[in-house]
């Protein structure tokens, strides 16, 4: 049949191809519809508003679950327009289940069997047909914790807000006590709907009366919004500004101005009152206004020698915006007092700039540790103990008595107290001390790496009283053992130290061990960072700000020496900046008569 015959063909039959055509589509949508499983939803299947369609029945089921569970509930206590809180449904343990609901869809045979009725078929369930689950120990915790056991409800006093360019009033709501148990029972009978709306109830109080009604603050709205309505005068320097009230407006913070229970009978009743935010002003004065006032201050460079100043070049002062006297001049504008606000300023001085120089003595080891804590952030205790190296050996100290978070640090004392501990056997190697670590493990974990568990450990089994008692045989005096809150000084921690490289504490018992200990720790941040030539034993501890260490240094130039420090917002960078520094001042050469 050639390419003519087909085409006369076609016109000839097209009716019965395109009935053919529609048949075959019509049977295999009947087809398509008598298999489709009942484990699923149809295709165009919507439950309260949620498409569903192709899912498996329980996915979707699930998948309405999660849905209510993320509905919020208003409640509302007693008269209040205002929900006490919207927590969602789930938070309180209110649930529902949605599988015998949906299970409930039938797709009978006689449907399957009209075509395209995949399409439409599949009534949806009523919200009513849900089943609702109520966890009555989790709503018993919500409301203990929103309310407490006494069902305690406490006013709101009525304040202000900003709306555009006027103060609005933020009525206030009664507050109250009502039934716990009535409280309990009320939520667990809420029933969740997909209408939000829907979703509240309301829980009858004993009412208390806010001590700021709605007058009361109605009253400030007025005195401020005509105050307010025109812009603020501002002197700026030898200028006047102007800002406008809406900007004033927005830095004013509200407060109830209760008076005292001696006072409750008296004629003096709460007031709402106001205050400026200083941090919100701030940032419109440091933005508009500060430029016109701020004068830089010039640089006074300074000369000093240990602690002499040796020469002075005095650089001009400055002037900065005086926040706390603006804060307090705007204050006075608002409450009528002045018609000009005033951008105070004040004077400040120069930014010094210090050369330091020092003496290779004791004095101007003392020099540098005093005044490296002067020019660093933070607060340090620092010691400086030299061994060997010179003839007159050098020592120096800067607020060495003063206690800090030992923050690990303590390690050291625990672990003599464990040694000795150990040597009059009240504590066996193989006891155990922390996990599965016996003592042996723990010794060595706790001077290498301060680790906490094992120190725990060991005071668990020594106590109080023991530990204590062998902090006094070391000669602790700012020690006090109290945990995580331990605190020590850097005099008692540099004294241990420097008793351990002495070899004078536990000479027989194996002191020298834990000092063995101490230089196989690799962490050489801090002060073995600060170290080049030579090697380090050092005892840290780290805790939030608080950073410190004490480190026999074994320098293979200069002779040993041992440096403690602790401090409270420094940093192991800094640490080992002072180390560097100490480093130099010990290159130089000593007189004969250096000390």
């Amino acid at each position: 049949m050639n390419s003519l015959q087909i085409n006369y063909w076609l016109k000839q039959h097209w009716k019965l191809l395109v009935g053919v055509f529609f048949g075959i589509l019509i049977l295999g949508t009947i087809i398509f519809q008598i298999v489709y499983p009942n484990s699923r939803m149809l295709p165009n299947a919507n439950v309260d508003g949620v498409s569903l369609g192709w899912m498996k029945r329980t996915d979707a089921a699930k998948k309405l679950d999660d849905l209510y569970g993320e509905q919020t509930l208003k409640i509302y206590f007693g008269k209040n327009e205002a929900a006490f809180q919207a927590p969602k449904m789930s938070e309180m343990g209110i649930a529902v289940s949605n599988e015998a609901r949906l299970a409930a869809i039938s797709y009978p045979f006689y449907l399957r069997i009209i075509p395209g009725s995949f399409l439409w078929a599949g009534t949806a369930p009523k919200e009513d047909d849900m089943e609702y689950v109520y966890d009555k120990k989790k709503i018993e915790t919500y409301t203990q914790s929103k309310v407490g056991d006494g069902c305690s409800i406490e006013p709101r006093d009525a304040t202000l807000k900003v709306v555009e360019s006027q103060l609005q009033l933020v009525p206030s709501a009664p507050g109250g006590e009502c039934d716990i148990t009535q409280f309990q029972q009320a939520l667990a009978q809420v029933k969740p709907s997909s209408d939000s709306e829907k979703n509240k109830v309301t829980i009858s109080i004993v009412e208390k009366p806010a001590a700021v009604d709605d007058d009361r603050a109605r009253e400030l709205a007025t005195t401020l919004n005509n105050r307010l309505k025109e812009p603020m005068n501002i002197a700026v320097d030898k200028e006047t500004d102007t800002i406008p009230g809406r900007i004033v407006m927005g830095w004013l913070d509200f407060k109830s101005d209760i008076p005292p229970e001696s006072l409750k009978d008296s004629d003096i009743k709460a007031k709402l009152a106001f205050s400026v935010n200083k941090d919100r002003m701030k940032v419109y004065v440091d933005t508009n206004i500060a430029a016109k006032l701020i004068k830089e201050p010039g640089v006074s460079k300074v000369s000093t020698l240990d602690f002499k100043e040796t020469s002075r070049v005095n650089g001009a002062g400055g002037r900065e915006v005086d926040m706390d006297a603006a804060l307090a001049s705007v204050e006075a504008y608002i409450n009528n007092k002045t018609s000009t606000a005033v951008a105070a300023t004040r004077d400040v001085g120069p930014t010094m700039q210090y050369t330091r120089t020092y003496t290779p003595t004791s004095n101007g080891m003392a020099a540098l540790l005093a005044q490296f804590a002067q020019d660093n952030p933070g607060t340090y205790g620092l010691a400086f103990t030299e061994l060997s190296g010179v003839r007159n050996l050098r020592q120096a100290s800067f607020n060495a008595d003063t206690p800090f978070k030992s923050a690990g640090a303590e390690s050291l004392y625990i672990a003599y107290a464990a040694l000795m501990e150990q040597r009059t056997g009240v504590i066996r190697t193989v006891d155990t001390i922390a996990g599965n670590r016996n003592y042996t493990d723990c010794l060595k974990a706790l001077v290498q790496r301060s680790d906490e568990s094992c120190r725990t450990g060991f005071y668990q089994v020594m106590g109080h009283k023991t530990t204590t008692a062998r902090g006094a045989e070391l000669g602790l005096k700012s020690t006090i053992f109290a945990g995580k809150d331990t605190t020590t000084s850097t005099n008692d921690l540099h004294k241990v130290v420097t008793g351990f490289a002495k070899n004078q504490i536990a000479r027989v018992e194996g002191g020298q061990q834990l000092l063995s200990y101490m230089e196989a720790d690799q962490d050489n941040g801090g002060i073995g960072k600060g170290v080049t030539k030579g090697r380090v034993a050092h005892m840290v501890g780290e805790s939030g700000t608080f950073h410190n260490d004490s480190s026999v240094v074994y320098s293979t130039d200069k002779g040993n020496y041992v440096l403690t420090v602790l401090s409270d917002g420094s940093s192991w960078e800094k640490i080992t900046d002072l180390t560097k520094k100490i480093q130099a001042l010990r290159q130089q050469k000593m007189g004969p008569n250096d000390r």
